[in-house]
C-alpha cells in the first residue's frame, strides 16, 4: 500500500492483516517447522480435548511446501484456497428448492444464467431433471477441485485464514476480530463460515486427522449445535455429531500470544500501523 493512499476505516482493523498473519508470521519466523509452537497451539484449545491430545502426540513439522512464497509473496499457509465439499455441492444441487436465487442468477453469462434457470424448474419439470442430471454427472466428472466458477456450483472456493498441515493432520485457522463469524455463501446464505472450511478441510484431509480453532478478541464461542444443523443439512445427526468432534473451539488473541510466548501488544492495531513498520 503506498504511502499517499489512506486505507478505508471500515477496513482499519482487518483480522487478517493485523491478527492472523502477524502472529503466525513471527511463529513462522522463530521455527518454521511448527515443532516448538504448534503442539501448545493446540492443546490451548478448549474443545474436544481427546483429539486435541491424540494430534498433540502427532509429527507436528509443519510441511515444507506450506512455507513455500505464493503469487503475493507471503507463505502459501495464508488464505489457503480450498475446494468446496462436493457432498454439499451434490446436495445443492440435488434440492434447488432449498437455494436462495441472488439476483440475475449470480452470473452475468446468460448461458449460465439459463441452465440455473432451468434447475430451479422455470421450464417444467422435465427439463428440470434432465438439468439436474447434467449438473450431477459434471460434478463426478470434474470433481469439486473443478467446480471454480460452474453454473451447477452453488457453493465456491474457500479461504482459510491459514491452514497448517502435517504429515498426520491439517489444522484450519479462522481469524477474527471486531469482525464477526458469518456467511458468505449467496445461495445458501444460513450456511455457517466456520462449519464450511471444517467441512472444506475434512474432504482435504481424507486419512488424515484434521480440525478448525476459531481465535478472536475474547476467546468467546459464537458456534451452536444448531449452527451445525443448519449448515449441513445434507447429514444425518450422528454425522454431524461427529463433524463437531473437530471443531476445537475460540481462543482469545491475548491467551494465544501467552501461551507461544509472543508480545500481544506489539500485534499491530490498525493495518496503518502494518504499513508504518514496512515502510521503516
Amino acid at each position: 500500500m503506498t504511502a499517499n493512499k489512506e486505507p478505508k476505516t471500515e477496513g482499519l482493523w482487518n483480522s487478517s492483516i493485523t491478527r492472523v498473519r502477524p502472529f503466525f508470521q513471527n511463529l513462522l519466523n522463530r521455527d518454521a517447522s511448527g515443532l516448538s509452537w504448534l503442539t501448545k497451539l493446540v492443546q490451548l484449545a478448549p474443545k474436544n480435548k481427546d483429539l486435541t491430545s491424540k494430534m498433540a502426540m502427532m509429527n507436528c513439522r509443519i510441511l515444507d511446501q506450506l512455507m513455500e512464497g505464493s503469487k503475493n509473496g507471503r507463505p502459501k499457509c495464508f488464505e489457503y484456497s480450498v475446494s468446496p465439499s462436493k457432498v454439499f455441492l451434490r446436495w445443492l444441487i440435488e434440492h434447488p428448492e432449498r437455494l436462495r436465487v441472488p439476483e440475475n442468477y449470480g452470473t452475468k453469462d446468460e448461458e449460465k444464467r439459463e441452465n440455473r434457470k432451468c434447475l430451479q424448474g422455470e421450464y417444467g419439470v422435465q427439463r428440470q431433471q434432465e438439468m439436474m442430471k447434467d449438473a450431477l454427472n459434471l460434478l463426478n466428472e470434474k470433481g469439486a477441485q473443478g467446480s471454480r466458477k460452474q453454473w451447477w456450483a452453488f457453493e465456491g472456493f474457500t479461504r482459510v485464514d491459514c491452514l497448517l498441515e502435517t504429515d498426520e493432520f491439517i489444522l484450519g485457522i479462522e481469524g477474527k476480530r471486531t469482525d464477526t463469524v458469518s456467511s458468505i455463501i449467496a445461495w445458501f446464505p444460513q450456511r455457517n463460515q466456520i462449519i464450511r472450511n471444517l467441512e472444506a478441510i475434512k474432504e482435504k484431509a481424507g486419512s488424515k486427522f484434521y480440525a478448525v480453532i476459531l481465535m478472536n478478541k475474547d476467546g468467546k464461542d459464537p458456534i451452536t449445535d444448531n449452527d451445525f444443523t443448519i449448515s449441513l443439512p445434507h447429514y444425518s445427526e450422528q454425522e454431524i455429531a461427529e463433524i463437531k468432534t473437530h471443531y476445537l473451539g475460540a481462543v482469545s488473541w491475548r491467551q494465544a500470544c501467552e501461551e507461544v510466548g509472543l508480545i500481544y501488544s506489539a500485534l499491530p492495531e490498525t493495518i496503518r500501523d502494518v504499513c508504518q513498520s514496512i515502510e521503516r
